[in-house]
């Protein structure tokens, strides 16, 4: 679907990419754990392959980073650069995240948080089939406040089901 998008490891050289990222106020505020104002150091300690855990990928178009997708500690992540929000990449690239966790790990589930006010990343999480099973308030980074945060939840067996009716 998305020929001229791949992943990769992050590597030192994303800083940039990842630090324009972190600091465009709309992108973070959505995020769980990225400080702001952006960080550089912070930012530095992300451009790195991911050594905990799980898997995160640099999503690169055109030898740029255009955001990141992960699935660490059994919960799925993602960021993208507000250039391409609304064209399904994080929907297509967090779909591949998830395939390739469930293919890789014996997890039986993936978890993934949205805040309340995160229609757009609700919506891509609805389209990969997880389903709410918790709210709560916790604490933004970003936001430096309490948030109602969604947790939803993706069992392996459903996301079998959802692959083989995709088929």
């Amino acid at each position: 679907m998305f020929s001229n998008i791949t992943t990769r490891d992050l590597c030192a050289s994303d800083q940039d990419d990842l630090h324009d990222m972190a600091s465009h106020w709309p992108t973070v505020r959505q995020l769980g754990g990225w400080p702001w104002p952006a960080d550089l150091s912070f930012t530095a300690s992300r451009a790195r392959p991911f050594d905990g855990e799980g898997f995160v990928w640099g999503i690169v178009r055109a030898g740029r980073v255009i955001g990141t997708v992960g699935v660490t500690n059994g919960s799925l992540g993602y960021m993208l650069h507000s250039d391409v929000w609304g064209q399904g990449i994080a929907t297509a690239l967090a779909g591949r995240a998830i395939a390739h966790a469930f293919d890789t790990t014996d997890h039986d589930r993936i978890d993934a948080t949205v805040w309340a006010d995160n229609a757009g990343s609700r919506r891509v999480l609805d389209k990969l089939g997880l389903n709410h099973w918790h709210t709560c308030f916790e604490y933004a980074k970003a936001r430096r406040t309490p948030m109602l945060s969604h947790h939803l939840r993706l069992r392996r067996a459903q996301w079998r089901d959802l692959s083989a009716d995709a088929q």
